[in-house]
């Protein structure tokens, strides 16, 4: 699977707002962007095939389509469908998201996500590299084929990632691991044995690793820990995967459920263009594959993306 130095993960609070970035990314010439889909939002799918016929060379992916709630068929065909309006440059990311969404948002019970995962990757990958499918498991029937004169499009299909089993699924099934929030350190003591351990058992070369990369565009630490903490609440106050990684890392969420110090001066990337290109240079420098940059704006959100977008683009052409 092809990588590019850093992508961006565009988190918008509209769809229209999330287009007109895809758009403005393509002209700065950033070289791929994720569609992230958080609980209640927009459906990243079909924004994505509305970005598709409005861009040309934009590499797309989505990160990550949850698998609960949509039967595998329904998104493999769904993907077909983007793929084939964005030849060549679209990347379907599926995860198991979080019990608190599955079964707090959706009323569905979360049951073995690990397996689940599996079953779910097993038809997908079916119908989207051989164009057909006939499957039972635990969790999923599929018997089902593309229809005729349809190609199987081929796509890479990397997976979310934040502990050991799954990443090493990843190793095992998957283009790749997804992995969002996870400490550097972290990667490598727990992610990479995990997915060289996966990649083994399937005699496959191991995939690309994906890591986010917050960044913040202000000198003053202070604030930069403000911001990450508020950035980091929603997985440190109520997402127990998320806390039981943070522990895994060293890093121990207290009862008040913010993010320490030393986590966030560990993970954001913070200060002025040179700074910040410096740290992003460093971080891609131990391994990582490819570097899934966020915003964390202080000031002016539109013109800090802008700013960050640039940013992107310079480090993607010099690395």
């Amino acid at each position: 699977m092809n990588t590019v130095p850093a992508s961006y993960a565009a988190f918008l609070p509209s769809a229209r707002a999330t287009l007109a970035t895809i758009e403005e990314a393509e002209a700065i010439g950033v070289p791929a962007i994720w569609g992230p889909t958080a609980p209640m939002m927009f459906d990243m799918l079909t924004l994505l095939a509305a970005a598709a016929v409005c861009t040309s060379q934009i590499r797309l992916g989505a990160a990550i389509v949850p698998t609960y709630p949509r039967h595998p068929i329904t998104v493999a065909l769904e993907t077909v469908t983007v793929a084939e309006l964005a030849p060549g440059r679209f990347q379907l990311g599926l995860g198991s998201s979080h019990p608190f969404v599955i079964e707090g948002v959706y009323g569905l019970p979360f049951g073995k996500p690990v397996t689940h995962l599996r079953e779910y990757m097993t038809i997908v990958r079916a119908l989207l590299w051989e164009g057909a499918i006939d499957f039972e498991g635990e969790y999923f029937q599929a018997h089902a084929q593309l229809p005729p004169g349809v190609e199987p499009p081929c796509i890479p299909i990397p997976v979310a990632a934040l502990r050991p089993p799954l990443f090493r699924l990843a190793g095992e099934l998957s283009d790749g691991a997804l992995a969002a929030w996870c400490p550097y350190a972290y990667l490598f003591e727990h992610a990479f044995p995990a997915m060289r351990e996966g990649a083994a058992t399937a005699n496959r070369p191991v995939p690309p690793l994906f890591a986010q990369a917050p960044v913040v565009f202000h000198d003053d630490l202070n604030v930069v820990r403000e911001v990450a903490r508020q950035a980091l609440i929603p997985y440190t106050s109520r997402a127990p995967a998320y806390i039981k990684m943070f522990a895994m890392a060293g890093y121990t969420i207290g009862p008040d459920g913010l993010a320490p110090d030393d986590l966030i001066d560990d993970m954001f990337v913070w200060g002025d263009d040179a700074t910040i290109l410096e740290r992003l240079s460093e971080i891609r420098a131990m391994g990582i594959d490819e570097l899934m940059v966020t915003l964390h704006p202080v000031g002016d959100p539109m013109a800090e993306q802008t700013r960050l977008l640039h940013l992107i683009s310079e480090f993607a052409r010099h690395n």
